[in-house]
């Protein structure tokens, strides 16, 4: 029969779980700062609802476990490849000298050495959890700086096996800091070299005979065994059982069975590092915090300024647009949950003080709070350098454009646009190009390119592109909507002017037809049309009779879409594509 008090703490730990953390969820914020509130609330220093912290405490060790387990999955080496620049580079730079920065500030504040280094590495840190959640529900991780800042947290998360070594190591009387240091270092550094090998020839036989067993129970089993028992030998030799998951997590993502195992785990995980954030919550003391406020805010204000500050021309020493560099600037610029991870042991053992332990977490914990509103922050400073962008590149627009006549308009300077461009160029037409994204234009001008920021459905701006003496417009917007706008829009303000779009359907071609539009090429015909060519060439067929057939079947393909397009209007009024009016 379970204790009587441990049941009572358990069920206390739940239903304070449940409760905070779904009202968290209900209001859009991270889950990790709900469970450091509920902790906060039932810990000693509030209504004190446990009788013994210390079963809370060692459960949530086990959490950050698998949270090292999890990070090493996701961290497969084909993904550090792709990424490697901004990885190494950019995530080096970010970590090495946001560190360097603020281990002065500390330093200078009379604060050990030890203090400092410990303090400003993790504070160097960014929350991966939050900024992810945050780039994946606003649908921005498969932007550029989407992209960028994904990359530099993988980094800050490499970074983290060698601070937890470094923690390990620690308070064990084995020389100086610095050797410390470097032997931590070169162990994470072995550790990483052995992981292809033992991906290889240990864990991807193991797992292949395993799955052919067809035991889910079996799977989840080893899985567990594999990830205590690497953590346990990474401990024996006196590193911490975090680097070890970590190890067995990365050896893992070598092989196919790795989204199995990330699944399998997910409950464990998700509830043990729950536990683990409410134990550190339950260490915050309340009534320092209130007690030191301004010192809090001051301490905040600093933090987030300085990374924010740092972030910014170091990506853009890496050639990144502007926006880019605001937007992950701002959103890398608050504290992360690896401060509790690397701080919390140190301050058990005595190497940093209670006292700024408690005024970090309470750093870190309203700094983490925050980071949605940076993120909005910073997305709203990078429109506004857009618009600014823009206003510039109109007037550069008046004045590189004033005497062009008979020139083309490329709408969309993609992968497209850049095409038609080059072509357009070797056959010595002039051209200009407007697209609504600020790399593809900022890309374009410094290689000299006519290319200028704005919206092709705004009938200023086209007319300050010189769209009533251009001979042609040429549109391949990657949103088919907009691209059925801007044609239209063409096509009634600037009449004389022949219209080109590139769609990828036949669902608004009617409707560009009967504007007259001069091309419309849904994506899914042409290429069929040339596969459809080179297989008649390769049974023989004249060039001639090809080219008669393609071109036949081209005009047949039209004249059927018109027809069922008008038969689908009259049938059914509503299914015809209402159209936004031209903007000024």
């Amino acid at each position: 029969m379970l204790h009587g008090t441990f049941l009572a703490d358990a069920l206390t730990l739940l239903l304070a779980a449940v409760v905070v953390v779904s009202v968290f969820r209900f209001f859009h914020i991270s889950a990790i700062l709900g469970y450091l509130i509920a902790g906060v609330v039932i810990g000693p220093y509030a209504l004190n609802l446990l009788a013994n912290i210390e079963n809370a405490s060692m459960l949530g060790e086990f959490g950050v476990v698998f949270l090292l387990f999890t990070l090493g999955l996701k961290m497969p080496l084909q993904r550090l490849q792709v990424l490697r620049r901004y990885v190494f580079g950019l995530g080096f730079a970010q970590v090495g000298i946001t560190s360097a920065c603020i281990f002065a500030a500390i330093y200078f504040m009379g604060l050990s050495v030890q203090t400092a280094v410990l303090v400003g590495s993790a504070l160097a840190l960014s929350s991966t959890a939050v900024s992810m959640q945050i780039l994946t529900e606003r649908g921005e991780f498969a932007l550029r700086h989407g992209r960028v800042a994904f990359a530099v947290l993988l980094f800050q998360d490499l970074a983290v096996v060698i601070l937890i070594a470094l923690v390990s190591t620690l308070g064990k009387e084995q020389g100086s800091f610095s050797y410390e240091l470097a032997v931590a270092g070169v162990k994470a550094f072995v550790s990483l070299l052995l992981i292809t090998l033992l991906g290889r020839i240990v864990f991807r036989p193991l797992y292949r005979g395993i799955a052919q067993l067809s035991s889910p129970e079996l799977f989840v089993a080893v899985t567990l065994l594999v990830v205590l028992t690497t953590g346990a030998i990474t401990a024996s030799l006196g590193l911490s059982m975090e680097l070890g998951a970590f190890l067995a997590g990365l050896l893992l993502s070598e092989t196919e069975y790795r989204h199995q195992v990330e699944a399998d785990i997910q409950p464990f995980y998700g509830l043990l590092l729950g536990l683990f954030f409410m134990s550190v919550g339950m260490t915050i003391d309340l009534n320092y915090v209130l007690g030191a406020i301004p010192l809090v805010l001051t301490c905040l204000v600093f933090l987030i300024t300085l990374k924010a500050a740092l972030f910014y021309p170091l990506a853009r020493l890496f050639d990144l647009p502007k926006t880019a560099c605001v937007r992950v600037a701002f959103i890398l610029s608050t504290g992360g949950e690896f401060v509790f991870v690397l701080l919390r042991p140190v301050i058990h053992d005595g190497l940093v003080a209670p006292e700024i332990g408690q005024l970090v977490y309470a750093v870190v914990g309203i700094s983490m709070a925050l980071t949605p509103f940076m993120a909005s922050m910073g997305k709203f400073l990078a429109h506004r350098w857009m618009e600014q962008e823009a206003e510039n590149n109109l007037n550069a627009a008046k004045a590189e454009i004033t005497d062009l006549k008979n020139h083309v308009i490329i709408c969309g300077f993609g992968r497209v646009g850049k095409l038609i461009a080059k072509l357009l160029t070797e056959k010595m037409v002039p051209y200009v190009a407007i697209d609504n994204d600020m790399a593809r234009v900022s890309e374009g001008r410094a290689k000299g390119l006519p290319v200028f920021y704005g919206d092709a459905r705004r009938v200023h701006m086209m007319r300050t592109l010189g769209a009533d003496r251009a001979r042609a417009a040429v549109i391949s917007l990657d949103k088919p909507r907009l691209a059925v706008e801007a044609s239209l829009m063409m096509r009634r303000q600037f009449p004389k002017m022949d219209v080109c779009v590139r769609m990828r359907d036949n669902q608004y071609e009617m409707a560009l037809l009967q504007a007259g539009v001069r091309v419309v090429m849904p994506e899914n015909l042409e290429p069929s049309l040339q596969l459809a060519s080179q297989a008649l060439q390769a049974v023989g067929t004249p060039d001639d009779e090809i080219y008669q057939i393609i071109e036949c079947f081209r005009r047949s393909y039209k004249q059927n879409a018109l027809l069922n397009a008008e038969e689908t209007a009259v049938k059914d009024p509503a299914q015809k594509p209402k159209l936004k009016e031209a903007k000024t």
